[in-house]
């Protein structure tokens, strides 16, 4: 079994594991192992036509993980019929002080059947799906066809988010029949930073914002949220 630090949050630091289980120590407090439940993270999907949903074969919840791993997942899968379709979790952290700056960074370990350098409609299915973590003073959710929180576009950052990588796994092949588990963490280009609402409160998204027409499937193993003060 290999043992490493609670997914240590080095900016722009990549870890490939196919395979490994990885034994924690002392948890930080934004911590999350969704072997044990969703832990009130909930999924969501925007940046696609509500009215025409079914074609996009939107999935969530927990599930197995599949052959080679154990345990379970938040699972979450999309057909990318929009060439644009942003698929998240979300979660509202409490606790922290009244209207106070802070600084977000997040590492997140996952699941994926996306190989490197392969080719897809529209993009890459590992590349050109990229990695984005976010933060909303309301509930993030679809109004009317994007979502209500600026977020950037694919490749692009935004004001509430940042991009700090991309779903493929080098060493898996592209024909989508083998998973590795992915672990990226940083904090993006730019530091993001946001103020805490009036009752300590801020919600949190993590979620891929796919330039590739294609499914994307994904299962998010573990997450660590760090949150500071500035």
């Amino acid at each position: 079994m290999m043992k490493i630090s609670a997914l240590p949050l080095l900016a722009g630091s990549v870890l490939l594991l196919i395979g490994c289980d990885i034994e924690y120590g002392t948890l930080p407090e934004h911590y999350y192992d969704f072997r044990h439940g969703t832990q009130q993270w909930q999924a969501g999907f925007s940046d696609y036509p509500s009215d025409n949903a079914d074609i996009y074969q939107l999935e969530s919840g927990m599930r197995n993980l599949p052959t080679g791993f154990s345990g379970k997942g938040f699972y979450l899968a999309g057909m990318n019929r929009s060439d644009d379709l942003f698929m998240y979790i979300k979660k509202q952290i409490t606790g922290l002080q009244p209207s106070t700056r802070y600084q977000l960074s997040v590492s997140v370990r996952f699941l994926t059947n996306a190989g490197a350098d392969c080719m897809g409609v529209g993009g890459s299915p590992g590349e050109s799906v990229y990695l984005k973590f976010g933060y909303a003073t309301t509930e993030p959710k679809q109004a009317g066809y994007y979502l209500n929180a600026d977020k950037g576009n694919q490749s692009q950052d935004g004001t509430q988010a940042r991009v700090i990588g991309n779903v493929a796994a080098p060493g898996i092949s592209c024909d989508g029949q083998q998973f590795a588990s992915k672990t990226v963490s940083g904090s993006g280009n730019t530091p993001l930073q946001f103020t805490s609402n009036a009752d300590g409160t801020i919600w949190v998204f993590i979620g891929t914002d796919s330039g590739f027409e294609g499914l994307t499937r994904l299962y998010y193993q573990e997450l660590e949220l760090r949150i500071l003060p500035r």
